[in-house]
C-alpha cells in the first residue's frame, strides 16, 4: 500500500524518477560482482589472539578473505610467532594459502637468532618471515615514545650487529623474507645492504615511507635498487591528524596519490600494497584491500601494476611463484 501511495505522489509531482532509483546517494554501491581482490595476497594481517585489540581472529580473516577470492594472508604478531597459527588455520581454512613469521621484539629475545632458527622448523612450514623490532624498535620509542628512549638496534651507527648477522644467515639459508620492521632508516638501508651480500634473495621494507621507518625518497630508491620490495599499506591511507581512530593521529599519511608517484620514481616492481588492518574499530581487511585499489585505480594507477604490487611481488617473496 505505502509503495502504491509513492509512486501516485511522485506521479502527480510530475518527476519521472524510478522508484529503485530513490535515495541511491545516501548508500553504499552495491557489491561487485567479482572482488577485485581475487587472486591478492596480504602481506600484513593481524588478528587475534593478540595482545592489542582486533576485530577478528586468524579463522574470520582467513575465511573472509577466501569468499572474497584471495589467495592468501600472511599473519603478523608483535609479540610471538605466528607460524604454529597459520599452520592450523590451513587445515581449518582449506583452498587459502596462510604464512606466519616472526618479529624480533623483547617478548622472543629481541634480536635472537635462536627464536629464528625454531620458527622456520614449526610444524607445517608455514613460517616464512623474519620481521626485525617494530614497536620496541629505537626509532619506534624515540618516535612514539620519548626523544632520549632507547629501543632494540640491528645496525648502530650503520654497522650490523653479530646477532643480526647471525640472523642474516639463517634467512639466507632456509630463503626466508626479511621485513625490516620499524628500525630507522639507516638501519634499514644497512641491513639490506648486508642482507643481500649475505645472499638473502628476498626483503620488504616494512611501511618504508611513513613515520616509522620514514624513508626518504632517495633511500628508497637505494634499497630498490638493492633489489628489496617497500611496503605501503592501506591502513597509512587512513593515517593523520584527521584519523578515524585516535592511533592514527600519530602517524604520517600515505595514500593513494603518493602510491602512483611512487609508481612513476620506483616503478611497481618495487612496490606492495597491503592491508596492516585488524584494528578494534577498524574494517576488515579485504574491504581495506578494495577500498584501496579503487583509491589507487581513480589515481591512474594501472590493473597491470595493481596485479605486480598485490599479487606478483607478494607470492615472489613468499615463494609461492
Amino acid at each position: 500500500m505505502m509503495k502504491h501511495m509513492l509512486v501516485a505522489a511522485v506521479a502527480a509531482s510530475g518527476l519521472v524518477v524510478p522508484l529503485s532509483g530513490f535515495a541511491q546517494a545516501a548508500f553504499p554501491p552495491p557489491p561487485p560482482k567479482v572482488s577485485p581482490t581475487v587472486g591478492v595476497i596480504d602481506m600484513h594481517v593481524h588478528s587475534h589472539p593478540d595482545v592489542f585489540g582486533r576485530n577478528m581472529d586468524d579463522i574470520d580473516v582467513a575465511q573472509l578473505a577466501k569468499s572474497r577470492g584471495m589467495r592468501g594472508i600472511l599473519l603478523k604478531n608483535h609479540v610471538s610467532e605466528t607460524a604454529s597459527r597459520a599452520a592450523l588455520v590451513m587445515k581449518v581454512v582449506p583452498g587459502i594459502e596462510v604464512f606466519g613469521g616472526i618479529v624480533l621484539n623483547r617478548a622472543v629475545g629481541g634480536i635472537n637468532p635462536d627464536a629464528v632458527e625454531w620458527m622456520h622448523r614449526v610444524y607445517g612450514g608455514r613460517g616464512r618471515v623474519v620481521w626485525l623490532p617494530t614497536f620496541e624498535s629505537d626509532k619506534h620509542v624515540k618516535t612514539f615514545s620519548k626523544p632520549d628512549a632507547v629501543g632494540l638496534q640491528v645496525a648502530p651507527n650503520g654497522q650490523v650487529t653479530p646477532e643480526m648477522e647471525a640472523i642474516l644467515k639463517i634467512i639466507a639459508r632456509e630463503n626466508l623474507l626479511l621485513a625490516t620492521g620499524h628500525v630507522h632508516p639507516e638501519e634499514v638501508v644497512a641491513v639490506t645492504r648486508r642482507a643481500r651480500e649475505m645472499g638473502v634473495k628476498n626483503i620488504l621494507i616494512t611501511h618504508g615511507m611513513t613515520s616509522v621507518p620514514g624513508l626518504s625518497m632517495a633511500q628508497a630508491k637505494e634499497v630498490a635498487d638493492l633489489g628489496a620490495v617497500i611496503e605501503v599499506c592501506y591502513l597509512q591511507f587512513l593515517a593523520g591528524p584527521n584519523a578515524p581512530l585516535a592511533f592514527l593521529t600519530h602517524w604520517m599519511q600515505i595514500n593513494a596519490k603518493h602510491v602512483a608517484q611512487m609508481v612513476k620514481q620506483l616503478g611497481a616492481k618495487s612496490l606492495v600494497i597491503s592491508s596492516d588492518l585488524g584494528q578494534s574499530g577498524n574494517m576488515t581487511h579485504p574491504d581495506g584491500l578494495e577500498n584501496a585499489i579503487d583509491a589507487m585505480k581513480r589515481e591512474g594507477v594501472t590493473d597491470a601494476d595493481i596485479d605486480i604490487m598485490m599479487r606478483s611481488n607478494p607470492a615472489r617473496l613468499l615463494g609461492m611463484s
